[in-house]
C-alpha cells in the first residue's frame, strides 16, 4: 500500500513539475511562432518592422516592435503582452479551457515618421490606441480581434465622431493563407461647411499562397453611404478584386460599383464598372512585391524611396510586356438623369518580340487598342458641380454673400446656378479638348497603335 502510494506521489509530483515547467517550454515556442507571425505580417503587408525586443518570463513574455507605414507618413507603435499556454491566465479566468499556444494582448498607436508634416503629431497623439487580441494555436496558427473603441475629437471647429468598429483575421503560421473581415459603423465630421458622415465601411479578404509564393484570392472593400447633404449622397458603393492564377500568369478581375448617386437634386446610378487585367507573369510580380520590401525596409527618406520605386515600376513594366499583357474594361455603364454613361476599352503591350525591360520608356510604341466612352450633358454637368459648390462655400466662408444670399442657397438655387455656368466650368477644365458633343451626349473614342495616338479621329500632335 505504502510503496503505491508513494508510486503515485511520484507520478503526482512529476505531473505538477511538467505543468510547472510547460507554461516557460510553450514560453520558447511562443517566441519562435511570435516571431514568425512579425515577420509573416511585415512581408504579406509590405510595412517593414524594425526596433523589435522580446523579453520571455515564465508564465509571460513582453515584446515591442514598430511598423513603417510605406505610403503614409506614419510609424504604428506595437506593445505585445504575452500570456503563455498551455491554458492562458486571461482565458481560464473567463471559463475558457481550450488549449493554447499563447495569448497576445497588443495596443497600437500610431506616431508620425520623420518626415511628416508638421501637426500631424498633435492629431494622431489624440487618437486612441488599437486594442487586438490574438490567440495561437499549438501548431502557432492565429487568430487576432481587432476592437476600435467609439471617441469623439474636437480639431478647431471641426468635430470628429466615430462608432465602436473591428473584426477579424485569421493565419496560419507560414501566413500562407489569411482571411479577414473588418466592419466600422460610423465616422462623422462637423464643420462650418457642413456635416460629412460615412456610414458601414467593410473589408473583407480571403488570401492563399499560390504560384511562385504569389497571393492569390479575394478582397471586397463596400461603404453604405457617404453623405455630406444637401451636396452629395452616395449609397451602397462596392470594390472588389479577384486574383487568379492561370498556368504562369495572373489574371486580376477589378468590380467597381454603386447604387445611387445624389448631386443636389440628380440622382445618378446604379453604375457599374468591370476591369479585367491578363497575361501578368507570376515570378515577375512576386520579385516587384520582394524588391518593394526591401526599399522599403532600408526606411530611406520618402523622396528617395519614391524614385526608387519608380525606377523599380518602370523596370516591371518593361518585364511584364515580355508576355504580352492584356487591360480591358469589359463593361462601363452608368445612368445618369439624361441618360447613361456607356464606354469600352481594350489595350494589349505588345512586348514578346522586343525587350521592352531595358528601355521601359519604349511601352508606348508597344502598345495597341482602343477605348471609346459616352456620357450624357448631365453627367457632363456632374464632373463640374464639386468645384462649383467648392466656389460658393469659399464665398460663404470668406464673407462675399451676405446672410440673406447664403439663405436662399437652397438645392433648387444651387442647381440653376450650376445650369448657368457649368459650360464655362467644362471649357476651363479642358473638357471640350477631349469630348466632341453630339446631341445629347459628350462622346471621346481614341485608339494607339506603335505610338501613334488618334483622339475622335484626329491624330494627336505635339502641343495639342
Amino acid at each position: 500500500m505504502k510503496r503505491a502510494l508513494t508510486v503515485i506521489g511520484i507520478v503526482i509530483l512529476l505531473l505538477g513539475l511538467a505543468l510547472a515547467a510547460a507554461p516557460y517550454w510553450l514560453g520558447m515556442q511562443t517566441e519562435s511562432a511570435f516571431n514568425d507571425a512579425i515577420k509573416g505580417m511585415a512581408t504579406r503587408s509590405g510595412m517593414p518592422s524594425k526596433n523589435f525586443s522580446f523579453s520571455r518570463g515564465w508564465m509571460s513574455s513582453e515584446a515591442r516592435n514598430e511598423f513603417l507605414l510605406p505610403t503614409a507618413p506614419l510609424v504604428v507603435n506595437a506593445t505585445h503582452r504575452i500570456e503563455h499556454g498551455p491554458l492562458p491566465l486571461s482565458h481560464l479566468l473567463s471559463g475558457e479551457i481550450a488549449p493554447a499556444l499563447a495569448l497576445i494582448k497588443t495596443s497600437l498607436r500610431f506616431s508620425p515618421s520623420a518626415d511628416a508634416p508638421a501637426g500631424l503629431s498633435a492629431t494622431l497623439k489624440s487618437l486612441p490606441p488599437l486594442e487586438l487580441e490574438t490567440v495561437l494555436d499549438l501548431s502557432g496558427n492565429g487568430t487576432s480581434n481587432l476592437k476600435i473603441a467609439a471617441a469623439t475629437r474636437k480639431r478647431g471647429k471641426n468635430t470628429i465622431r466615430w462608432a465602436a468598429g473591428g473584426g477579424q483575421m485569421k493565419f496560419d503560421r507560414a501566413w500562407k493563407k489569411i482571411e479577414m473581415d473588418f466592419s466600422f459603423p460610423l465616422l462623422s465630421v462637423n464643420s462650418p461647411r457642413g456635416k460629412l458622415a460615412i456610414k458601414n465601411v467593410r473589408l473583407s479578404s480571403d488570401m492563399y499562397e499560390g504560384t511562385a509564393g504569389y497571393m492569390f484570392g479575394r478582397n471586397n472593400f463596400s461603404i453604405a453611404s457617404i453623405a455630406m447633404k444637401p451636396f452629395v449622397d452616395i449609397q451602397d458603393m462596392k470594390l472588389s478584386a479577384i486574383v487568379q492564377p492561370k498556368g504562369q500568369f495572373v489574371t486580376m478581375n477589378i468590380s467597381f460599383g454603386i447604387k445611387a448617386m445624389q448631386i443636389a437634386k440628380d440622382r445618378y446610378g446604379p453604375g457599374k464598372l468591370n476591369l479585367a487585367i491578363r497575361n501578368l507573369d507570376t515570378k515577375t510580380l512576386k520579385q516587384f512585391e520582394s524588391d518593394m520590401n526591401r526599399i522599403y525596409s532600408r526606411a530611406l527618406p520618402r523622396e528617395q524611396t519614391q524614385m526608387m520605386l519608380a525606377g523599380k515600376t518602370l523596370e516591371l513594366a518593361g518585364k511584364l510586356s515580355q508576355s504580352n499583357p492584356v487591360i480591358e474594361i469589359t463593361r462601363l455603364s452608368f445612368t445618369a438623369p439624361g441618360g447613361e454613361l456607356t464606354g469600352k476599352a481594350k489595350f494589349v503591350i505588345q512586348g514578346k518580340e522586343q525587350d521592352l525591360s531595358a528601355n521601359p520608356m519604349l511601352l508606348l510604341t508597344a502598345i495597341k487598342g482602343s477605348a471609346e466612352l459616352s456620357m450624357p450633358q448631365s453627367l457632363a454637368k456632374a464632373t463640374v458641380m464639386p468645384q462649383i459648390q467648392r466656389d460658393i462655400s469659399n464665398l460663404k466662408t470668406e464673407g462675399r454673400l451676405s446672410a440673406s444670399e447664403v439663405a436662399k442657397l437652397t438645392p433648387e438655387a444651387l442647381d440653376q446656378i450650376a445650369a448657368e455656368v457649368y459650360q464655362q466650368y467644362l471649357q476651363e477644365s479642358g473638357f471640350g479638348r477631349w469630348f466632341v458633343k453630339q446631341k445629347n451626349n459628350y462622346r471621346f473614342s481614341m485608339s494607339i497603335n506603335r505610338g501613334q495616338i488618334v483622339i475622335n479621329g484626329v491624330p494627336l500632335r505635339p502641343g495639342r
